[in-house]
């Protein structure tokens, strides 16, 4: 199927703005996982290329087919909720301990149990711990593990616990309730031409996708936990997605002078939509936390809040070092350490292109460093010649010991880009024809490689060795902004807005 264009794309976050904005208050519409475009990567676009790639009759049968797709999986997810919730126990229990702070963060595997300090918000949760301001680290479950299977078994200073998947039934019965009336609200949003009707179709019947059912569920537990507990501030790592600001919203209408703050802890990419977007006040962070200076100058364009409303809060990924020698300054420049994405949609393609580039060029080493949620099972099975090939090598040993080995890194949004080329591998940009470009390092397109076809590794050959040090030795000094050291005393003596 093509690629939506980017003409398309801005068209498509104009009319999905319009609709959620016509229902502002709702918690219901700010849920919806179709309305709140993310942003440009082609994982997030999927979902969209049925409003622009398929003719009348073969739309309206897919949205008849989605329809009976989506009631199937709905039936099926309120069995596994019954299965989780009576008899893996898997629910929200009351603590006798009252918490003051709550931080929103990711489990995206078993190692996280082990992890000392939180692999998002690091020491932060701690630090307020020593202020003598008792904090709760609340796990997002992105595995299957039990929430239940994890008590008391967490390496973290702070007390940790993992979200349940579930609400109790009769909750999960009103949420499904509730998200039935918005889909028939969302029908009477008055559309001006095809375009937007189909928008408004798909829209309303995402209101009974998994993913918009995720976003109330997780913002209704936290919720809970609001409620149970005196809390005065809550913290959420902050991308753009529904949930984080339906958080904020449940969490003002249970203590209107909660203080709420976003961290936007990766990078701004160049089309990112929502997290740019402004909502209704209640569903709006307090501060937002920015992870370096590139994203804290973006903020101050767009006029999102007040300047004394962002934070260069920094992240553990701003701890720039002094790099004695650039990798491609030495002798041997034939290995390259490949970086895709967590999602297979995105990592089969870079896997595969690296295999033909592989095949073609027998000299050159290639280490693929897989994400952790990845699953190289679906990888080797998609890409069976990977399992044949002597010069690529699926990496078993330390980031930062790859990047002692390698010289090139490729790459397609993965945001690991920048601390490759601050660890002085030359970046290698994986486009594809007819799509918008998805790379973390847009504004420096000359300063680094572009490849589409295994032919352009010639590209390297003809690049002078002085060339290809003064390029790297720029970039370094401007992807320094996109992560800055962390400073926590400015979080720690955040107050509220009045």
């Amino acid at each position: 199927m093509k690629s939506i264009t980017e003409l398309q794309y801005d068209d498509l976050c104009k009319v999905c703005d319009s609709i959620l904005k016509s229902g502002s208050n709702s918690f219901e519409r700010n849920a919806n996982s179709f309305l709140n475009v993310v942003r440009e990567h082609p994982i997030f676009l999927n979902i969209y290329k049925p409003v622009f790639f398929k003719s009348s009759l073969k739309f309206y049968i897919f949205l008849l087919a989605s329809l009976f797709k989506t009631i199937t999986i709905g039936v099926l997810k309120f069995l596994e909720a019954i299965y989780r919730v009576y008899f893996l126990g898997d629910i929200l229990k009351k603590d006798q301990k009252k918490y003051k702070i709550i931080f929103i963060t990711h489990f995206l595997n078993e190692k996280f149990i082990n992890h000392k300090d939180d692999f998002y918000f690091y020491e932060l949760p701690n630090k307020f711990n020593l202020n003598q301001q008792s904090s709760l680290n609340l796990y997002i479950n992105f595995t299957h593990i039990s929430s239940r299977s994890l008590v008391n078994k967490w390496s973290n200073k702070v007390c940790s616990k993992l979200l349940p998947k579930y609400l109790p039934i009769i909750l999960e019965l009103k949420i499904r309730t509730k998200l039935i009336l918005e889909a028939i609200n969302i029908l009477r949003f008055r559309s001006k031409n095809t375009f937007e009707k189909r928008i408004k179709l798909y829209a309303s019947l995402s209101s009974l996708f998994s993913g918009t059912f995720n976003n109330y569920r997780l913002a209704i537990l936290v919720k809970e936990i609001v409620k149970n507990n005196r809390v005065e501030n809550i913290f959420t790592t902050y991308e753009g997605h529904p949930w984080e600001r339906l958080i904020f919203g449940f969490a003002r209408r249970i203590n209107p002078k909660i203080l709420c703050v976003g961290y936007q802890h990766a990078i701004v990419f160049r089309k990112q939509h929502s997290i740019r977007r402004k909502l209704n006040n209640s569903f709006e962070p307090d501060y937002i936390l920015c992870s370096g200076e590139h994203s804290f100058k973006q903020f101050q364009k767009i006029n999102y809040l007040p300047d004394e409303r962002l934070i260069l809060f920094g992240s553990c990924r701003g701890e720039n070092k002094l790099i004695k020698r650039l990798a491609v300054d030495s002798k041997k420049r034939n290995t390259f350490l490949l970086l895709p994405e967590g999602d297979l949609v995105e990592c089969i393609p870079l896997v595969e292109f690296a295999i033909s580039i592989a095949i073609r060029f027998k000299h050159l080493k290639f280490i693929i460093r897989f994400h952790p949620v990845t699953s190289t099972k679906k990888v080797f099975k998609q890409c069976p010649k990977l399992a044949q090939i002597s010069n690529v090598e699926i990496s078993k040993i330390s980031l930062e010991d790859d990047f002692k080995r390698a010289q090139f890194a490729i790459y397609r949004g993965s945001t690991t880009i920048i601390k490759a080329v601050l660890n002085g591998l030359v970046p290698i940009y994986f486009s594809k024809s007819d799509e918008i470009s998805i790379d973390p390092l847009f504004e420096f397109e000359n300063k680094r490689f572009n490849f589409s076809k295994p032919d352009d590794v010639k590209k390297i050959e003809k690049t002078s060795h002085t060339e290809l040090i003064n390029n790297q030795k720029k970039l370094i000094q401007h992807v320094k902004q996109f992560f800055s050291p962390i400073n926590y005393e400015k979080v720690l003596n955040l107050k509220k807005i009045k």
